[in-house]
């Protein structure tokens, strides 16, 4: 398994719970490849994947109509952007910037832009960026997104990502953020915090993925505290919310008897001060 089959396997979880993801343009990217892939996945790992991103996806569809309301003609950024759709669920005038490895980009474009021409899609101002948080620089990274800012206000957005990379390539994605963000703007992350490390449902999911990655595109295991958060130069931390207090919010109806038995994501939304 590649990394960018992720982003299938989780916009086909969105398309599976439209009424909590608020989603109806997830489906989109369904395919029988990963269709086939999505059942052992459940049976292997936990059954709860698929609500649990679409509260995700809730959640952060929630906070950026919230700040575009309030920050008209923003720009969302949107790095690892996968194949999320937030772009065509937000007002017309927010620009997108997606950011993430070429070949992933190249394939989301040329979809995206068949879909607005056959009218499955709303036309959107959309910029696409190749980057690999791995190897560019963080003045790379400032010097190709800067220019597209020009002064808006700016969302940022890091979900499904920190988990594939190494706390040296996080500090640098948090310090390029601080130089593209001004007062008053606002970076949206997912991370898991260490304790997850100690339960069988996160074991099973590393188990998974080493067991089932392509050699050539490795990744790490990562987890942060929430003290990583409280503590980057230049931001408070404003909000922070687990799957688990979300999922009886947005899904009731689903009984899940502890947090530990999930895969319990953190979500925070920290602002530029």
């Amino acid at each position: 398994m590649q990394i960018h089959e992720t982003a299938f396997i989780v916009s086909t979880y969105r398309s599976y719970h439209e009424d909590v993801s608020r989603d109806p343009y997830a489906k989109l990217w369904n395919n029988s490849k990963t269709e086939a892939l999505i059942p052992s996945i459940v049976e292997t790992i936990s059954p709860y994947e698929a609500i649990l991103h679409s509260i995700r996806n809730r959640f952060f569809y929630e906070e950026l109509k919230d700040f575009f309301t309030k920050n008209k003609g923003g720009i969302l950024i949107n790095f690892g952007a996968g194949f999320s759709m937030y772009q065509f669920l937000l007002d017309k005038n927010v620009t997108t910037i997606e950011i993430d490895k070429g070949d992933i980009l190249d394939y989301k474009k040329n979809k995206i832009e068949k879909w607005i021409e056959h009218g499955e899609l709303p036309q959107r101002r959309i910029e696409y960026l190749p980057v690999d948080f791995n190897t560019s620089s963080e003045d790379e990274i400032i010097k190709k997104i800067k220019p597209l800012i020009n002064k808006r206000p700016v969302f940022i957005l890091l979900e499904g990502v920190l988990f594939f990379l190494s706390l040296a390539v996080t500090n640098k994605l948090f310090r390029v953020f601080g130089h593209l963000q001004k007062t008053g703007d606002v970076i949206g992350s997912v991370s898991y915090t260490p304790d997850i490390e100690s339960t069988d449902v996160y074991k099973r999911l590393l188990n998974y993925f080493d067991s089932h990655n392509d050699k050539n595109d490795s990744f790490n295991h990562q987890t942060l505290t929430h003290q990583f958060y409280e503590n980057i130069d230049g931001y408070e931390l404003i909000t922070f919310k687990d799957e688990f207090t979300l999922l009886q919010k947005y899904a009731p109806q689903i009984s899940v008897n502890s947090k530990y038995d999930i895969l319990n994501e953190h979500l925070y939304l920290l602002k530029k001060i």
